[in-house]
């Protein structure tokens, strides 16, 4: 089975898991297209709360958008996710660094799995989900339908320009796993980066987007994160590594969601310059990052938020 026919399964299936759902594309759209919740899921969903569009993918973006579900059942009407844009990594005309990013090393099979199960976390939220291209007309003009105040970027392939950054009123983050700060690891291979310099540790960046890929304004960084095994080895696959990386995502879209609804309520716009992860993060979690890596093998389970921030 080729690539665009596995895109072409996936979408099949996810429009059919639930009756209802609908699966549009442009003529402009040279991959993917629109999917469409069904009327019935999440009917009690509300439109009110700062409105936020996720560009994710991977188990990164899934992780993500996971917290950002959470955060919005638990505090209604502070926050509204109205749209997720995802990766298409299952055909190869879609412009994402399929080879140079963290999809050279998942089999066709995983791809498949992890695409399905991100797309069915955001129609099953209620939201409408786009695998399709982003220079666009057709895109540009769904995007101000769905009218973000901000959008949220974490594992995203596509280059994102202007149009996309100057539109969300309250600015426009990515979550990157080096240390932007300090000029390590930008681009798409920052386990690579973790190699080179032989580090033991690394810390997730979140920045501003710009048009230069990881050159944006870091805001604010996360607690170390410990990338040895109890051996004080770094692991050689680099999803294990990753798999790691993933436990201080939650707290980091936990914190961002608190300051971004804050300013949403004051009515404050535009972009947030600071924020110290390092003092709202506990003690708990910041000890439960320099655990070493006890994976060998990478785990074939989705990450799950860890809730222990929401108390």
């Amino acid at each position: 089975m080729t690539n665009p026919e596995n895109e072409k399964l996936v979408n099949y299936l996810v429009v059919l898991d639930k009756p209802g759902r609908q699966f549009n594309t442009e003529e402009d759209n040279r991959w993917g297209g629109l999917i469409q919740p069904a009327p019935s899921e999440n009917p009690n969903k509300t439109n009110e709360g700062l409105r936020i569009v996720l560009f994710g993918s991977w188990e990164f973006g899934y992780l993500v958008l996971e917290t950002l579900k959470e955060y919005e059942r638990r505090f209604p009407g502070k926050v509204n996710l109205v749209g997720l844009v995802t990766d298409n990594p299952l055909n190869p005309d879609a412009k994402i660094s399929l080879k140079k990013r963290v999809w050279q090393f998942i089999d066709l099979p995983f791809r498949v799995f992890d695409e399905t199960f991100i797309i069915e976390s955001g129609l099953s939220h209620g939201i409408p989900v786009y695998t399709g291209e982003i220079k666009i007309e057709s895109f540009y003009r769904m995007m101000e339908q769905w009218n973000p105040d901000v959008v949220l970027v974490c594992v995203f392939g596509q280059i994102i320009n202007s149009f996309i950054i100057n539109l969300p009123p309250f600015g426009i983050y990515n979550f990157h796993p080096s240390d932007l700060a300090n000029n390590q690891g930008a681009g798409p291979a920052p386990y690579e980066d973790l190699v080179i310099r032989n580090a033991a540790t690394t810390v997730w960046s979140l920045h501003h987007v710009s048009e230069e890929v990881d050159c944006g304004h870091v805001v604010g960084q996360s607690p170390p994160v410990n990338v040895l095994n109890s051996k004080g080895i770094l692991p050689g696959n680099p999803l294990v590594v990753y798999q790691k990386l993933a436990e201080a995502l939650t707290p980091l879209t936990f914190f961002l969601a608190e300051e971004l609804g804050r300013r949403f309520e004051m009515n404050k716009p535009g972009f947030v310059d600071h924020i110290d992860f390092n003092s709202l993060i506990s003690d708990d979690i910041k000890q439960k990052l320099m655990q070493p890596v006890v994976c060998d093998i990478p785990v074939e389970t989705l990450p799950v938020p860890d809730l222990s921030i929401f108390s």
